[in-house]
């Protein structure tokens, strides 16, 4: 497939989970990626895998802290550079900080705002001006979470970032609208990735999989096949708008109150 031939995408948390296979699927359809993370070896191998899989010189590893305003432009250029142009961005990029608020260190709240929030900002300015710039369309995704949506217990950090980046990616694309670079937001739900290890726990991963309409926890490949949507022409009349790929997770909470049920 060459849904993405001649394109190329920049991913940032581009080492694992979500980051890492959307960066996978974007070169499997056409495309050339730039995996920035700050895992060098874990994001190297992510990069010469796809290029050994691909048989291309067609991804490249960048060692990317999106909290750095020079490391954020860095990579821009460096993929400018490597492969010539950024036509897509995937913000996958997040600091993790469980616990309930009452107790929750200011490190660990200004870490995730530096990375979730800040870090978010910061990458799609900097690849938003390249694109502006250089009159070149684009489209710009940022990973929010349907705990932007709902508050979730013990994330009260992360549910605050995850409800910003929403909010972020909506004033980006009304803004950039008329200059033909979009910037969306998708809210996953439940996903099996290496930051959810409660869900190799069986008897977890089956009551999830329970009380989600679709009767199943996500996979990243769910979330990346969104993710390349609003990267595709397909979707070219959509920006300032947040994909919600959950599963139908988010609407069904209703459907688990006790008392009457309608049949």
């Amino acid at each position: 497939m060459n849904r993405f031939r001649e394109k190329v995408c920049l991913v940032t948390g581009g080492a694992s989970g979500i980051g890492a296979k959307t960066a996978e699927m974007f070169v499997e359809q056409g495309g050339k990626v730039a995996v920035c993370d700050v895992d060098d070896a874990l994001g190297k191998e992510i990069a010469a895998e796809i290029v050994a899989t691909s048989g291309g010189d067609n991804a490249i590893f960048i060692h990317t802290d999106v909290s750095d305003p020079d490391a954020c432009q860095g990579a821009i250029d460096q993929t400018v550079s490597k492969f010539g142009s950024v036509d897509c961005v995937l913000n996958s990029a997040i600091k993790m900080a469980p616990g309930m608020l009452k107790d929750l260190a200011l490190e660990d709240w200004n870490s995730m705002i530096s990375v979730g929030l800040t870090g978010t900002f910061l990458m799609t300015q900097a690849a938003g001006r390249w694109m502006i710039d250089n009159g070149r369309p684009g489209s710009i995704v940022t990973m929010s979470s349907i705990g932007g949506v709902q508050p979730y217990g013990m994330s009260g950090a992360y549910s605050t970032v995850k409800a910003a980046v929403i909010m972020l990616a909506e004033h980006f694309g009304i803004e950039w609208g008329g200059r033909q670079v979009r910037v969306n937001a998708v809210c996953a739900g439940h996903t099996e990735t290496p930051l959810t290890a409660y869900l190799k726990d069986p008897e977890i991963k089956k009551g999830r999989s329970e009380v989600t309409p679709l009767k199943r926890v996500g996979q990243p490949v769910d979330i990346a096949n969104g993710i390349l949507f609003l990267f595709s022409d397909e979707s070219d009349y959509m920006t300032a708008s947040a994909l919600a790929i959950d599963g139908g997770l988010a609407k069904s909470v209703m459907n688990h109150m006790p008392g009457r049920k309608w049949s």
